[in-house]
């Protein structure tokens, strides 16, 4: 397997979370980074499509209309709703890599 390398800045708060975590799992920072890594790509992988924003558009086009909303301002909400979806997405995959069994 061929390795690529990165690098990620974080606040210390956070990077002293994910050392604690690290030593309770007894792996190392990176190993850590990369299992939060692939638990990432392989929820985002299992999601049944993106949140494509103009075909959201257009789906609530009647009832933005009816609200009287321009379609900037239809946009907008869209992508304050997809954000928030993300971010909770973000949450639930931190949550599920800290609730884990640590290894013996």
């Amino acid at each position: 397997m061929q390795i690529k390398r990165i690098t990620i800045r974080v606040p210390l708060e956070l990077h002293q979370q994910l050392r604690q975590l690290a030593a309770r799992r007894a792996v190392s920072l990176n190993a850590l980074a990369v299992e939060v890594l692939e638990a990432c790509t392989k929820a985002a992988s299992e999601e049944r499509e993106p949140f494509p924003l103009r075909e959201l558009s257009a789906l609530l086009a009647p009832a933005a209309e009816a609200a009287h909303l321009t379609e900037e301002e239809l946009l907008r909400h869209a992508r304050q709703v997809r954000r928030r979806i993300w971010q909770e997405r973000y949450e639930k995959v931190v949550q599920s890599c800290s609730v884990r069994p640590e290894s013996a």
